[in-house]
Order: C-alpha cells, then structure tokens, then sequence
C-alpha cells in the first residue's frame, strides 16, 4: 500500500449522474499544497471535505503547520505558544481554527434578550481550573498572550511568567507551571496598599520574543521603568532567557496609566508624556499641546501606534500625533546613570502637529452621571483600525458604534485622514449600565470579531459598590456580537426555549421594544409577563426616537462574586478566558488567590 504522501488526487471515472469529479490526476499533491498555503483555514477544511482524495492530499502535518503560522501572523497570536514542531496534525487542526470556532461559537450561542439577565450562558467545554497560588494582579499589571498559553504578572515584588499550557491539552489540569521569575531587589517599588493603579506594564510581540515594560512608584514622587526582553521560549515553557534592556526613573512623577511599546521605544504618559527608548538609552518630554476639540481622563485615555502615528481615543473624538522612528534618536536626552528625570525641570520637545476627528454626534442626549469608559474593544494595530464606542442614554439605554478610521502619508511624509466610518450600531438592553471592560488579550480575530466585552450594574445600584448588608453588587459580564437580525439563525428569546430558526429572518420581534423575537405565540405569551416590565422601559426609549438595532449577548460565566473575581482577559484566538480569584490577604497587604482558567473550545 503507498504511503499517503506519494497519493496524487485523481479524477474519478466513476460517474456521479451526468458529470464527473473535476480534481484531476495531473494535479500533483504539492500544488494543492501551494494553494492551501494561500486560503484561511476553513477554506483549506472545505476543499478537504470534496472528496477522500483531497482529504488524504491535505490533511497532513505539513499543510496545518503553514495554516497555523497564517493564522498567527493574520490574528496577532504569539507563535511561541504552539510547540508546532511537537503537535501531531490533529492539534495543529484543532489551533488553527481556533479564531474561526470561537467566532462561530459566540454568533451561534448570542442571543437577543430585552434584559440583560436573559442572555444565554457561554458554558465552558469543560469546568473552570484552578492553578497555583498567586497574588492577585489588577488588569494594568497583567497580560494573558494572545495564545492563551503564556500569562505575564507584575506585583512590585517579582515579574513572573506563568505558562498555563496548551489550549485543550489534558495536561492543563495539572495548573500552570512557572516558567520564569524575576525578583525586584527590596525598595524597588513601593507598593501602596489598595491603589490598583500605581503600578502597569505594557507588552509588545515580536517573532519569537516578549518586550515588556512594568512601572511601578518608586517611593517619594518617584516612578520607576524597567524594561525586559523575554526569548528562547520552548515546549515546555521552562528555561526562558530575561534579558534587562534599561531603566528609567521619573522624579515629580505621577502613576503611568498606560504604556504602548513599539520597536526599541516606550511611549506612556505620567505628569508629562514621555517617549523612552530602552535600547539606545535616550528619552524625551514632550509638551502637552491644548487642544479643546479633545477631551479625555487619563484613566479613559487609549493610545495606539500604527505605522509611526500614535493614535489617542478620546472621549468624543481621536487625536492623532505624527511620530517619526528617529525623533528619539535625533531629539533624545541620555537617561542619567544612578539618578531620576525630573519632569518639573526637563526640557520639553513639541511633537508634529497633531490632527482630532471628531466621533459621529450622539443619537440621543449622553447622560454624564453614567459615563464610564466610553472607548475600548480596540481591533490589533493595523489599518484601518476598528473601535468601539460606547454612550449611555438618558432614555435609558446604552448604544455602541463601531468606527473605522484609516489614513495615508503624501510622498513627503503628511499624514492625510480619511473620514470615520460607521461600521455598526447596536443598542444594549435597558435597565443596565454597561460599561467596556479592556480585553488586550483577543486583539483580533475574523472579520473584526474582538471578543469584546462588557460589565453590568444595575441602575438601582449604581455607582455604589455594595448593597447594603456587604452584599456584593450586581454585575455580570457579557460579550457581544454585532452579526445582523439577517446575517445569522436567531435564536427564540424565551430562556427556557432558545430554539433556533430554520430559515434567516423568521422570527417576529416584539413589536413594543423591537429587541427580542420569538419562534411562535405561545413563546411570546408565556414570555409575557418577565418581559412587560422590560418592554414597557424599552418602549419609553423608543419614544425620544428611533435606536439602533438590538445586540446579540452571551452571558459569561459566574460561580464566584464578582468583588472577588477580576478579568485578566480572554482570548478570543484560542476560547480561553482567565480570572484571578481572590481568597485572602497576607502581611504584607497583597490579595493573595489562584488563576482560574476556562476553555470553552474543546
């Protein structure tokens, strides 16, 4: 018998009634290999399922593992996570469709519901696990690699890397391994009890590598950069080499909220902003420029750099600020040896001028006493980017407008804009505040899928964080998706039904809040009186003027309160999300607790 490598496809002479198959014996396998290498993985699925030729040509080790490259590279997923060498082709299979079956999963289990407690569970493929002990880090001061293998923590005390296996290995169960610690020397940071936000870290993906910048307060006004470099990964995680690229330390300095890493450089943004390349040891100040079509906290503030442009998302509109690689290089200071950076006394540079487009106007009229981060779910750094922003209504309801903005350069280097587009609206049920939760995590995944996702509190509770007694408050997370009443198979409203539709578009929406639909009258009658209360808020909502359509929800999983779970993220390459649970406090003042890891793709 031959050896399935030497199979060629061939034609068929049996006829399939009036015709034959039309993959022909002069096609050798190593072409159908170059136009696999060409299609995304599920194209490549589905030339396999033709016929058991084309299966046996292409279904192999060697066609997977360029897939799975592909896909690393197109979706922004750390290559250094899939031991590709050592993965059988099944495995390669399964990780290279990772981003197109999680994205299928999200739209197929999304549903539309009037209140947000309604929305279908998302139930992992197998029951959360816990992992070691750790201390349990704010979002600014961890990152899960896109991958879902490798989680990355700073605590003032230690930088660790936590490998928590591959994505569906049995292994998993076993919990994370510790792959690598890096132990500040005492006096380092100085860690202020219960302030999340004096200490954050920004990473950047190469090839093969992590760059990694942590800040923390580094005592008497002082803040602290240190920036590494992480290479050699290999299957197991273990042995991985640190190497230190440099410090820097900022006197009259405020907390750093957010670092963005491009190349050898560190732009973030403390009493000034700054602009630090770790490599060459140069820095810069640069001078705040007033602009008053911009307006944003620093909290609320997201920056990006795309093609030496960083991009800040304000608000109610972007400003976008011409960077040129070689400004530090030409323009920098040396970072002194053994002493701080004053920001109150250094010289400050003026960066290019900077353009500000502003956001397309509200719908309705913005209720500020709910306004909480209004800008988040950023796609990966690539043009045209895509955002997500989010207004809270006084008629009750929160709406989502996904934008697209790109621009160009002239032969001499000008930054030309393009006009924002509106991608999509969608409406949020009534009756919550939703809020973006950051999720660095899933970057980007087919067609603009992010895995976003959002938080709820109930506007009874609002903005107080307990009910009275301690009770934890009311809050749930959800992700969403923006597929079209006509784009998928809606799904019955009713919790207790869920059946899904036989033919796109059927189902009948209610006719009051036009926000969930249902697969028959009697659906909608024994449905009636939950949903009445709901209906009749919607439906005052409406009343102002039209809203955009309705948002398909799923509900993530809740087992613990949510005081004592925090999002790391979820990564929606490979359907892992993980959660710190906190389960105490030691001396020092640290919540201690463990990782807990969910994969909802088996």
């Amino acid at each position: 018998m031959s050896d399935a490598t030497d199979i060629h496809v061939r034609q068929s002479r049996k006829p399939m009634g009036w015709q034959y198959l039309s993959v022909t014996e002069e096609t050798p396998n190593d072409l159908w290999m170059e136009i696999a290498a060409l299609l995304e993985p599920p194209d490549i699925l589905a030339l396999q399922c033709t016929c058991r030729a084309l299966n046996q040509a292409l279904y192999r080790k060697s066609v997977w593992a360029v897939a799975l490259r592909q896909v690393c590279r197109e979706h922004s997923l750390f290559l250094p996570t899939f031991p590709i060498d050592k993965m059988d082709t099944r495995q390669l299979f399964i990780a290279a469709m990772g981003p197109y079956r999680f994205r299928s999963l999200i739209e197929s289990a999304g549903s539309f519901a009037a209140h947000a407690d309604d929305a279908p569970v998302l139930s992992p493929a197998r029951e959360p696990f816990a992992s070691h002990k750790m201390t349990v880090i704010p979002q600014p001061a961890s990152y899960l690699v896109p991958g879902g293998r490798f989680l990355l923590t700073f605590d003032c005390r230690a930088f660790i890397l936590w490998d928590l296996g591959l994505v569906g290995s049995a292994k998993d169960i076993n919990g994370p391994a510790r792959g690598m610690i890096h132990t500040f020397p005492p006096g380092t940071f100085v860690f202020v009890e219960f302030e999340t936000d004096c200490i954050s870290m920004g990473v950047s993906m190469r090839q093969d590598s992590l760059r990694v910048v942590v800040s923390g307060n580094g005592g008497s006004g002082r803040v602290t950069l240190k920036a590494f470099e992480i290479g050699h990964f290999n299957e197991t995680g273990q042995g991985c080499a640190l190497r230190h690229l440099g410090e820097l330390v900022l006197d009259c300095a405020s907390n750093v909220k957010q670092i963005v890493i491009e190349g050898d450089r560190a732009i973030f943004e403390s009493t000034e902003m700054v602009v630090w390349d770790f490599i060459s040891g140069l820095y810069i100040v640069v001078k705040r420029a007033s602009d008053i079509n911009f307006s944003s906290s620093p909290t609320e503030l997201e920056k990006i750099y795309i093609y030496n442009t960083l991009i800040q998302l304000g608000e109610n509109s972007l400003k976008i600020t011409d960077v040129p690689p070689d400004f530090v290089l030409t323009f920098g200071k040396p970072v002194p040896t053994g002493a701080p950076v004053s920001l109150r006394t250094a010289e400050q540079l003026v960066l290019p001028t900077s353009h500000t487009i502003q956001y397309p106007p509200p719908d309705d009229i913005v209720d500020r006493t709910r306004l909480r981060k209004s800008v988040a779910n950023r796609h990966q750094a690539r043009l045209p980017l895509l955002f997500d922003v989010y207004r809270p209504y006084r008629s009750g309801y929160t709406g989502m407008m996904r934008l697209a903005f790109t621009f160009a350069r002239t032969p001499l280097g000008e930054i030309v804009l393009s006009p924002l587009k509106c991608i999509a609206k969608r409406a949020f049920p009534a009756g919550h505040n939703f809020a973006a939760s950051n999720n660095p995590a899933s970057l980007h995944v087919p067609g603009g899928f992010t895995a976003p996702l959002v938080r709820t509190i109930s506007k009874e509770f609002f903005p107080f964080a307990y009910l009275e007694n301690g009770l934890p408050r009311d809050e749930r997370e959800y992700i969403y998706s923006t597929v079209g009443v006509d784009e998928k198979f809606n799904m019955c409203s009713r919790p207790e039904c869920r059946k899904k539709e036989s033919v796109k578009g059927t189902y009948q929406f209610c006719s009051g809040c036009h926000l969930v639909c249902y697969c028959s009258a009697q659906c909608q009658e024994a449905h009636s009186w939950p949903h009445m209360q709901v209906c009749e808020e919607q439906r005052r909502c409406t009343a102002s003027g039209p809203i955009a359509p309705p948002m398909r929800l799923v509900k993530l999983p809740s087992q613990y309160p949510h005081t004592s779970l925090k999002n790391i993220g979820m990564c929606a390459g490979s359907g892992r999300m993980v959660n710190s649970l906190a389960t105490g406090m030691d001396y020092h003042g640290h919540f201690s607790g463990v990782v807990l890891i969910s994969d909802f793709l088996a």
